[in-house]
């Protein structure tokens, strides 16, 4: 019998706009990237959802499960979040969420524990992304804004870890 074709978006707002992840089953990446809104706004940022939904007609989206101890900082991400999930409701696309603990903790069963140490055990599985790699951050400067593909890649591979 063969095995059905399910196709999963996985999105990680940031401050740069998205990051996003389409992948066929759990280990086929189909397009990776980030999606710079400017200015920065909820009603842009869906827009750019829809657009993945339309594109990719995933079975599946998965977003980051937001700090609500943190009401103000996280405001418009956090609406956001809410509004990329009433619309993928309305579409009949299944929707989960994962906090950063458990990408942590899915990720510590691999010896990475940062950001960056996910991302390299993420090009590790996926070396498509070796070209995006970001660099090590120092402590005074921005998070380099291609961090957000790995951001929603770690989402994905939460899920895949968590669900099957």
């Amino acid at each position: 019998m063969k095995e059905e074709t399910r196709v999963v978006l996985a999105i990680f707002p940031n401050v740069v706009g998205l990051g996003y992840v389409c992948l066929e089953n759990p280990q086929t990446l189909l397009k990776a990237g980030v999606m710079k809104v400017r200015p920065m706004n909820n009603k842009k940022a869906l827009h750019q959802v829809k657009d993945l939904v339309e594109i990719f007609n995933p079975k599946i989206v998965i977003i980051r499960d937001f700090d609500t101890n943190k009401p103000r900082k996280n405001k418009r991400i956090q609406e956001l979040l809410n509004e990329i999930t009433a619309y993928a409701k309305e579409k009949n696309i299944r929707t989960f969420q994962y906090s950063r603990q458990q990408i942590r903790d899915v990720f510590e069963l691999h010896g990475a524990t940062s950001k960056y140490e996910i991302s390299k055990q993420i090009i590790r599985w996926f070396p498509a992304l070796a070209d995006r790699a970001p660099k090590k951050r120092k402590p005074w400067l921005p998070e380099d804004s291609k961090m957000g593909i790995f951001d929603a890649m770690a989402l994905a591979i939460t899920h895949a870890h968590l669900n099957e």
